[in-house]
């Protein structure tokens, strides 16, 4: 068998996976995997194929070197600058847990468009970047021109690549937080921002643009700098892709030949529908392998002892610290890009929001390239609470805008589009919106809980939701998974059936519209999904369990793990929460999981675990059912975003909400969060810890920006006389030249606490 053949035999499995025609995707990405060999781009390990291999690939056959390769002089300050920029997509609810009817839109390949109307194609292919140092007041007259207007103007656009440093005040910016004190781990929401003079934050022109729009005032500027192209790599070269796609770097936008190709096919009725789905399907997954992701790699590395490492922030100087799991930039990682293309992204979103507003509606939900518009066909009033508009019996209410007004908004959109056919727009109302039998305009309805966490529905002919189902009503299931994904089927273990979801969200819904619910069935059942053994940490915690058996009999690397989640008050007595998360062997059937012995994998402790009773014992956890998680699932708080009230949104809050008023109290630097946040949010991972990796900057914490100014505040004599401290070592710590140990710190927070300075 030669190397090819081999090679496509081993890593046929890795695009099986793909849901939408699986088989006929996984041969047309096997076949562009060959095409790329041929380039010459080498063939990485099996186990690493996934789009950002492919988009590597693309730019290697390109002969498109890493930025950071070609130009290794690049100021590492800017770099960290840009990173601390980096907030990735926007989500949110903006009317919780209330039924609305909505019109149902999406941006035209997000990611690949921001990209061609920015024309961030010319950073990729560019001999040099260059940074044009302190250029607030060049920034500072573009803002001064901003209005909506000029933002449908794609000249625009163009000039926003770069970033800004503002002092925050009452700006409305991404803000990474931890929201609420239940939910342990960092969440990114766009809210009303302040901040200290000494915490300036460093923004993409594309975020400052949008609070500009919102706010009608410009922030306090106190540094910018932009991003110059300059030349062109001299050796680039051209590619055939699929054998139908060429491409010239040097005078074509990668982005905008890929999109338009696949417009081009999708409009062909000359071709088979299975042989154009699947074009489609590969020419998206081409554009969407180079336009983001490959820009924002950072790998963390799993490690247990410290190393030391240089960090770059949101300050001029670096600082060295020493962290247990580093992250590792990625091969073609480029922070100034990946920033930009997630800043554009918001704002486009944004400037939706700021149509839909401006003609006195609101959106239901966003989520990334997405939005769900209260809408009816000739528009109205919808009942709502925290609405601005009353009913005549005295009801809060939104207004819901005409599908003729959202067509006009649409069209809007056409004067944005990089692409060119002008003809059609940016902004698609999606085809769930039109009965896919008679092609008319149908109404959908939409319930959301929180971020990620919304179903679209329609009424059948009594009233009851229908939710919309892949190759039923819909092209696509219409119902989110987020929180729920990580359990398996309660029904079938092994089945990756995933109708048991929609199932649950049909009697959310239900319960919403007052109707009666149907029983699932499997309420009772243990709540647990499953993992696979990818760590030495892993491995560790479950010696105890391969302990007196054969080799072959043994749990080892990259087998399947089962994992449950404790219910409040069920952990064992004594145990810390944040280091207790059970596992046991894989064991499909259900009737044995009562009786097995599972492990802290922290510790690797057995226990058994029952799903009665309200509280755990020493031996034995009280894990959850997914009646509970169910129940969690249903009243999540949400609490990114404030009710009617500007209170923080909790558990019972219902209606339209409105952005946070957020004051910077302390600045954390950590490294980008992991998919697995989804897990921490879950309850799998309890210590966010875990997920990211935190770099203490000392001249940050708290104890330098908060207690040590407030001490000085006071005479040395009167400080002496409340901690009963030697006046020297007062005097060694108010100059900086020691540190007290964590006890007489917390002394001394108890004094300025006691005084009203702290």
């Amino acid at each position: 068998m030669g190397q090819n053949a081999r090679r496509r035999a081993a890593t046929k499995k890795q695009f099986d996976g793909i849901r939408e025609d699986g088989a006929a995707i996984s041969e047309l990405m096997l076949k562009l995997l060959d095409e790329l060999y041929e380039y010459g781009t080498g063939v990485p390990p099996t186990h690493v194929y996934s789009h950002a291999s492919i988009g590597k690939g693309l730019l290697r056959a390109m002969r498109i070197e890493p930025i950071l390769k070609r130009q290794p002089d690049f100021p590492l300050e800017y770099i960290g600058y840009a990173q601390s920029a980096f907030f990735g997509g926007r989500t949110s609810v903006n009317i919780r847990k209330v039924v609305c009817p909505v019109l149902y839109f999406d941006f035209l390949s997000m990611y690949c468009t921001i990209h061609c109307l920015m024309g961030l194609w010319r950073f990729v292919i560019a001999r040099e970047i260059r940074v044009v140092e302190h250029s607030k007041n060049k920034v500072e007259r573009f803002l001064q021109t901003i209005t909506p207007h000029k933002l449908f103007n794609p000249k625009a656009w163009k000039k926003m690549s770069g970033f800004v440093k503002i002092i925050p005040n009452g700006d409305v910016v991404p803000i990474r937080s931890k929201y609420s004190a239940a939910m342990n781990d960092w969440q990114i929401s766009i809210n009303h921002v302040y901040a200290a003079r000494e915490d300036g934050l460093w923004y993409s022109i594309p975020d400052v643009v949008f609070s500009v729009l919102r706010t009608g005032r410009i922030p306090e500027i106190v540094d910018a700098f932009l991003l110059e192209a300059r030349g062109k790599l001299p050796d680039l070269a051209s590619v055939k892709l699929l054998r139908m796609v060429e491409i010239d770097p040097r005078r074509e936008d990668f982005f905008r030949v890929i999109i338009e190709e696949r417009l081009r096919i999708s409009s062909r009725w000359d071709i088979p529908e299975p042989e154009r789905k699947r074009l489609e399907k590969g020419l998206k997954i081409l554009a969407n392998a180079t336009s983001y992701g490959i820009w924002a790699q950072m790998d963390r590395q799993e490690g247990n002892e410290k190393v030391e490492v240089v960090c770059h922030s949101i300050d001029p100087q670096p600082y060295t610290c020493k962290v247990a799991h580093p992250d590792v930039a990625g091969e073609f990682c480029f922070p100034p890009l990946a920033s930009l293309i997630t800043g554009g992204a918001r704002l486009m979103l944004g400037l939706l929001e700021h149509c839909v507003s401006d003609l006195g509606g609101e959106y239901l939900m966003e989520d990334t390239d997405s939005m769900a518009v209260v809408a009816t066909e000739h528009g109205g009033l919808v009942p709502c609470p925290g609405g601005p508009h009353e009913l005549t019996n005295g009801s809060r209410a939104v207004l819901s805008l005409s599908w003729a007004q959202m067509d006009g908004i649409t069209e809007r959109f056409q004067k944005l589009s990089p692409y060119r056919n002008k003809s059609r727009s940016i902004l698609k109302i999606e085809r769930d919106n039109y009965d896919p039998t008679t092609g008319e305009q149908r109404q959908l309805f939409c319930y959301a809980i929180s971020a990620k966490r919304y179903a679209l529905f329609l009424p059948d002919e009594n009233g009851n939701p229908v939710l919309l189902q892949k190759g039923i009503n819909s092209h696509e299931d219409r119902w989110s998974e987020h929180g729920l994904g990580h359990l398996r089927n309660p029904n079938d273990f092994e089945s990756e059936d995933r109708d048991w979801i929609r199932r649950s969200w049909l009697n959310i819904i239900r319960r919403a519209l007052g109707q009666q619910t149907e029983s699932l069935g499997f309420e009772h059942l243990p709540a647990v999904g499953r993992l696979t053994i990818t760590s030495p940490k892993a491995m560790r915690a479950l010696a105890k369990l391969n302990v007196g058996k054969k080799h072959s009999d043994r749990l080892k690397p990259f087998e399947f793990l089962l994992s449950c989640h404790v219910k409040q008050f069920g952990h064992p007595p004594g145990v810390d929460p944040e280091k207790f998360h059970l596992i046991a062997p894989y064991e499909p059937n259900s009737n044995r999981w009562i009786k097995m012995r599972w492990v802290n994998q922290y510790t690797g402790e057995p226990y058994k675990i029952t799903a009665e009773g309200f509280h755990g014992s020493r031996t034995r956890v009280r894990v959850k059912t997914y009646g509970d998680v169910l129940y969690e699932y249903e009243f999540h708080p949400g609490s990114k975003s404030a009710d009617s009230r500007g209170q923080p949104s909790g558990k019972q809050t219902i209606g339209l909400l409105s952005r946070r008023h957020i004051r910077v109290g302390q600045i954390h630097n950590i490294g980008r969060e992991s998919n697995n946040l989804e897990e921490v949010e879950s309850g799998i991972v309890h210590s966010p810890q875990t997920v990211y990796t935190e770099y203490p900057n000392l001249r940050r914490e708290e104890w330098e920006t908060k207690i040590l100014p407030a001490l000085r505040k006071l005479p040395i004599r009167v400080l002496a006389r409340f901690t009963n401290k030697s006046p020297s070592m007062l005097r060694r710590t108010l100059a900086g030249r020691s540190r007290p140990r964590r006890r007489n710190q917390i002394l001394m927070m108890s004094v300025l606490r006691k005084i009203g300075l702290f």
